[in-house]
């Protein structure tokens, strides 16, 4: 029987050469979007890590399409990167519609910009605050068709309560969130090397209860991906 397990490369070498092959072949990011993520990770590279890969953002862009969404909500916008790339999918979809919600008011400066000078503010919307405060205001926006959750660890389970009894996703509607398994140490963090970083395991708590929830609540149908720093694919019933 084949291993079940996400090891399937036998290198870094193999795995950097997988990626890049992948990107290569994969729904292409226009050079916009590709040279905001150069200047984010040249002007925020202590924050960097906190923007989705290259790779990510196409699968993102995928799965809108794939999914025929028309409005969607994002929670952790950082740079503005990922709000680029659903703005990317749903260009030419006729009354699109993106709203997207971070507190940091250095990094929403520059995403505002970037929406301007994408010429895609006139459909993608930028809340400054607190994301749980922005979420319970959304009530009259909803229901999306995929909410995009990338914001801090310690809020994933509430967040995800307040969506669901919002009802902000409808039927049949996605709720990607990322960073589910925060460098293995959700499933494995006595044996894990990223258990010396003090900061990833105050993220393992919150995050093991927001998999249990999602995997639990008989209103949803859920799909965790080992990819990228874990992906979950949560679906309304």
């Amino acid at each position: 029987m084949k291993e079940e397990t996400n090891v399937l490369f036998p290198n870094e070498t193999v795995s950097v050469a997988v990626f890049k092959y992948c990107k290569e072949r994969s729904v292409p990011l226009p050079d916009h979007i590709q040279k905001h993520a150069d200047l984010t990770e040249k002007d925020f590279a202590d924050l960097s890590e906190m923007m989705v890969s290259r790779l990510q953002a196409q699968y993102l862009i995928w799965t809108a399409r794939s999914y025929g969404a028309k409005k969607i909500l994002e929670i952790g916008c950082f740079t503005g990167f990922s709000a680029l790339t659903f703005a990317e999918a749903l260009k030419d979809v006729e009354g699109a519609k993106i709203i997207t919600t971070d507190i940091n008011p250095e990094t929403t400066k520059v995403a505002r910009q970037a929406f301007k000078d994408a010429g895609i503010d006139h459909f993608v919307s930028l809340i400054e605050g607190p994301a749980q405060e922005s979420i319970e205001n959304l009530g009259g926006e909803a229901p999306f068709d995929m909410i995009f959750l990338d914001a801090n660890k310690d809020g994933y389970p509430q967040y995800f309560k307040t969506i669901l009894d919002l009802k902000l996703l409808r039927k049949g509607g996605i709720l990607i969130a990322d960073n589910v398994l925060k460098r293995g140490l959700v499933a494995e963090d006595k044996s894990n090397p990223g258990a010396e970083d003090p900061i990833a395991v105050t993220r393992v708590t919150p995050l093991r209860e927001f998999n249990d929830l999602i995997a639990k609540d008989p209103r949803v149908e859920t799909f965790i991906l080992p990819v990228f720093d874990g992906l979950a694919l949560v679906r309304v019933l």
